[in-house]
């Protein structure tokens, strides 16, 4: 794991540890990791591997809530099945800027 790669995910986990964060600045992170010349799959692939070592750190992935106050709803899904679905839905948006649909990422 590079210096680069460590920075991001450090950031990311440093910044779900505050409030929950939505997909996007999962794939900035993961752009910036791969550089300005990587490819979508490269970025992908990026945003994959954060994603697990995310989950590795405790970080949970779920869905925002329709309701005021409640926050975001875990999937509680196996790490595997978590990033399969992750992954589908990257492939399912064709714009990044869709990718806030993704899913949330919280602490608790």
């Amino acid at each position: 794991m590079d210096g680069e790669y460590q920075g991001e995910l450090d950031y990311l986990i440093r910044y779900v540890q505050m409030s929950p964060v939505y997909f996007s600045p999962v794939w900035d992170a993961a752009e910036t990791v791969v550089g300005g010349e990587g490819t979508d799959a490269e970025v992908r692939a990026a945003a994959l591997s954060l994603v697990g070592d995310m989950l590795d750190r405790g970080v949970k992935v779920g869905d925002m809530s329709p309701r005021e106050g409640e926050g975001v709803i875990s999937w509680n899904v196996s790490r595997e099945e978590t990033l399969r679905r992750i992954e589908e839905e990257m492939r399912r948006y064709v714009d990044p800027l869709e990718y806030v649909n993704i899913c949330w990422f919280h602490a608790s």
